[in-house]
């Protein structure tokens, strides 16, 4: 019996290795936590998705994939979504999906803010005792998100927020004041992304990596998106088991598992 669907909604990747080892990964966990649910994948960039398409990998849209749901007779519909912060991507590609037929999940970092989250983080990325770590994030160039700062508000000592657009806070100026004062030399970057993909590669091991060590910081840089940590991926099965009712669903040991 099947009981509605899941659409698992992530920016997107055209990176087969990512698509693979992080949003497919996620996708079969919950499948094996919910068998009672389809699980389908949706992507809100366009450009990710044309890309793939060129090459003959066809991903839909969040609102696309709810169309041919319910032209497949769906009648219960729940969208998950990876972005980490109800951003413009969120706002604008998965929030007008709502209907009484689609029931959807805030992003993981969404206020009121689980200090749970930050330190399942902070247990993906270990800096040394001699190390500072700094998260770095996405940010917008359109409007400023606060859930950063909320972020940092909770981080203890050497522990440092950050985000990659410039005209957002908190950007790099703001690190690297919280740097001087902490008087740290060996720093830990790591991405707080859900998959690393280009942005780590250009802006995060690229210019934040080249400009903290032109500063005179030792930096050591992680790559791997939140994503390939199966203890974040556990935290989007703790979503859904915690914000959804799922009435007359079969979910067997697995979900009893899961809530250990």
């Amino acid at each position: 019996m099947i009981d509605g669907a899941i659409i698992l909604a992530s920016f997107g990747s055209a990176d087969d290795s990512i698509r693979e080892n992080i949003f497919d990964r996620l996708a079969t966990e919950i499948k094996e936590h919910f068998p009672t649910f389809e699980v389908r994948q949706a992507f809100t960039s366009n450009f990710m998705i044309g890309k793939l398409a060129r090459r003959g990998i066809f991903i839909r849209t969040p609102a696309e994939e709810v169309a041919q749901l319910r032209a497949e007779g769906f009648s219960r519909i729940i969208i998950l979504p990876t972005h980490l912060t109800p951003g413009e991507e969120f706002d604008n590609k998965i929030k007008p999906c709502a209907a009484e037929d689609v029931e959807i999940i805030p992003p993981l970092m969404s206020e009121p803010l689980d200090e749970k989250i930050l330190a399942t983080i902070l247990d993906c990325f270990k800096p040394t005792p001699e190390e500072d770590l700094i998260l770095v994030g996405h940010g917008s160039p359109h409007r400023h998100n606060p859930i950063y700062e909320r972020l940092q508000r909770l981080t203890g000592k050497g522990i440092h927020i950050g985000v990659i657009e410039e005209t957002d806070t908190p950007n790099f100026a703001d690190v690297v004041r919280r740097l001087r004062i902490s008087r740290a030399r060996n720093v830990l970057l790591a991405p707080l992304l859900f998959n690393g993909g280009v942005h780590v590669k250009a802006d995060i091991a690229g210019s934040w990596f080249d400009k903290l060590s032109l500063l005179g910081y030792k930096v050591r840089v992680i790559r791997d998106g939140l994503g390939s940590f199966e203890s974040f991926r556990a935290l989007y099965i703790k979503n859904l088991e915690e914000r959804i009712r799922i009435e007359g669903c079969n979910l067997g040991g697995r979900l009893r598992h899961a809530n250990k």
